[in-house]
Formats: C-alpha cells, structure tokens, sequence
C-alpha cells in the first residue's frame, strides 16, 4: 500500500493504543497557587451559562476570571479560551423560570461581559459562540447579542482597532457582519513557536467552513501550531458528534431552527480539520452527560489531531435553583518545553470550599503527546 493511501486510512480511524498517544502518565497536581514549574498555559473556560442565568451565581463566574488574572504568574497562563454559551437564554426580557434562571438576557449577558473583562489588556482571550448564544433561548435564529457585548476591540490585546493584537481576521457571521464569532488570530507562543487559533460559531455555517479552509491553506500559516475552538464537536465518550451517522440526537446542530446551513463535529471534521494540517487540537463544550470526551486521528497530512470535550455546567447543581453554576470548574493546558501538554482540571468552588479541587481520573488529567 502506496504510504499516502495508507495514511487515508489511518486518517479514518481513532488511533489504536490511545495511551501510547496521549501518554499513560498523568500530570502532577500541584498547590493551586504554587503553579507550575515548567511550560506556559492557557486557560479553558467550558459553558458559563449557569453562572449567568441565576443572580445568586453570577459572582462565581467573575471569581474564576479574577483567579486566573491573579494567578497567571503562578501557570504562566499567557492565553485564556471560552467554548461558548456565556448565557442561557440570549434574548428574553424576564427571568426563565422552570429551571432556566431567574435573570432576564440583559443581565445574563451584563454578567457575563463583566466577567471577562477582567482580561482585557491583561491577557489576550478567545471566544466561541454557543447555541445558547443565539435566538430568543436556543438557537431558534442566529441572532445574538454576543457581537454587541464582545466587539472586534473589547480586548486590546485581541485587537486594539489600530492594527495590535492577535487577531488576524474575521468571516462575516449570518447577516454579513464581520465579527468575533468567526474569527483567526495569531499566537506567538513563548516558546518561540506561532499558533493559529480558530473560533467558529454555533453550528458554522458552510461559508465560514471554507473560510477556515481557505485561510489554513495560506504558506504563511503553514508552518503554525492550530486549535480549533467551537462549541460542538465532540461526544462524551470516544465519538464525534455525527460520526455514527445519527444527526437527529439531541444537542447536534442539525436538530436545531438553524440546521439548514450547519455543521456538527463529524461535519467539521471531514469538511475542515483533517484537510487542515496545522490543525492538531480541537476543543469543545456544549455536551453534557460526563461532561468530558476525547480521542486522536490522524489527518490527511499524517499529523496527530487530538480531540476533547471539556464541560462543567451539569457540576454543582447544575441547572437546579440550589446549585451554584458548575462548581467554579476549569482548565489549564499547559504546554510544555517539548510541546507535549498537561490537561488539568480545577475547581475554584471546590478550592475555596476546602476540598480536592483536583479531578483526578484521567479523562479530567492527562498528557496529549505531539
């Protein structure tokens, strides 16, 4: 077999032995406010939108950004990343009831900017969009406020509007308005290494699929480290959402008012990442269930992808009025002078309760090898 079939076919399966993948070991949880010794990080924030939706909650979020803020010194975090659903419900004028909060979209989305503008010229943040984000409570259009709240220079660091920051460009969203919710930046990583980060919206629509493409293919990308940020791609467990063919699950794009242009996590990744060599990390929300899933493949260029979900919201009390939001969880990806990275998984709530704030199965802590 001719070396590039044979890596067509290696690139439709999960690679065999994943632990020889992604490392048996598992990291070294360390004192919170001790830090790390070696690498950088950046910091994952999964879905906020139990933290916005409730008025009792919504400080829990500003805690977590204000801890990442006054310990970036300690995990070297140079990078912060939200996969979306910073709200539960994008436009609705009372309070949800029923399990859905009791504050109305103003103040869910107020709580929200307020959070994570404790980041703004302090550290560069990256953004997606979640299906919460849009319509009136979920995805019933693909209007959102999240532009107005979150524009093109809310960060200098992302982008100052005079030519500074990481951003390098954005694809129009669905009313042809160029914005953060399909956006391309530029990392350069202290280890001497650029990264290109993608942030594409809820369920992204076929035009900002080619886009993506488009923009991966240029030589001055070529050579750069990818992630891919959006809020539905993986599965809890071992599979992408679509990859058993079943688009009518629960929770998958295609089963939303906006399916008629969409993609989901199988789609994204026949259409875009495995076409895409830089791409080597995907990174997802929205799913709940164990809240966590990951696999690797390889893509057509031969080059190891690997695949996480990370999410928290279901933590807590979840969507109960008694819960608090998702536990304060959290996660530092931090890369190392090897470029492996140490997935760890914290609980601020849990920290500041006195407890473990370490999950420590190795589907919340572990190493992914490059």
């Amino acid at each position: 077999m001719r070396r590039r079939d044979y890596l067509k076919t290696l690139a439709a399966l999960p690679l065999a032995g994943f632990a020889e993948t992604t490392g048996v070991e598992t990291p070294s949880l360390p004192k919170p406010e001790e830090g790390i010794a070696d690498g950088w990080t950046i910091c994952v924030l999964p879905d906020t939108q139990n933290y916005a939706k409730y008025g009792k909650n919504q400080a829990h979020f500003q805690r977590m950004t204000e801890w990442v803020v006054q310990h970036r010194e300690a995990w070297k975090i140079q990078l912060v990343l939200h996969e979306g659903d910073f709200v539960e419900q994008n436009n609705i004028a009372e309070g949800g009831g029923r399990g859905w909060g009791d504050q109305n979209s103003t103040s869910q989305w107020a709580s929200a900017k307020q959070a994570m503008s404790v980041f703004s010229g302090v550290l560069p943040a990256v953004l997606a969009t979640g299906n919460h984000d849009y319509g009136i409570r979920n995805a019933e259009t693909r209007e959102s406020q999240f532009p107005a709240m979150f524009p093109l220079d809310w960060n200098p660091l992302v982008s100052d509007g005079k030519g500074g920051g990481i951003l390098v460009e954005c694809a129009a969203n669905a009313f042809g308005v160029k914005t953060l919710e399909n956006a391309a930046y530029e990392f350069p990583a202290p280890d001497g290494r650029k990264y290109l980060l993608l942030a594409l919206e809820w369920g992204p629509r076929r035009a900002v699929v080619e886009w993506a493409l488009e923009l991966c293919q240029r030589p001055r990308f070529a050579h750069h480290f990818g992630i891919l940020l959006t809020h539905d791609f993986m599965l809890p467990g071992d599979n992408r959402d679509g990859q058993d063919g079943n688009r009518k699950r629960s929770g998958n794009p295609h089963t939303y008012a906006t399916s008629t242009d969409t993609h989901d996590g199988e789609d994204l990744w026949q259409q875009f990442v495995r076409k895409a060599p830089q791409i080597q990390l995907v990174l997802n929300g929205h799913e709940m269930g164990s809240h966590v899933g990951r696999r690797s493949d390889l893509n057509d260029a031969g080059k190891v992808v690997h695949q996480s979900l990370f999410n928290a919201q279901g933590f807590g009390g979840g969507s109960d009025e008694k819960g608090n939001g998702g536990d304060g969880w959290m996660r530092f990806l931090t890369v190392l002078p090897n470029h492996d990275i140490e997935v760890r998984s914290f609980s601020l709530l849990r920290h500041e309760a006195g407890k473990d704030p370490w999950w420590r199965d190795p589907q919340w802590n572990f190493r992914l090898r490059f």
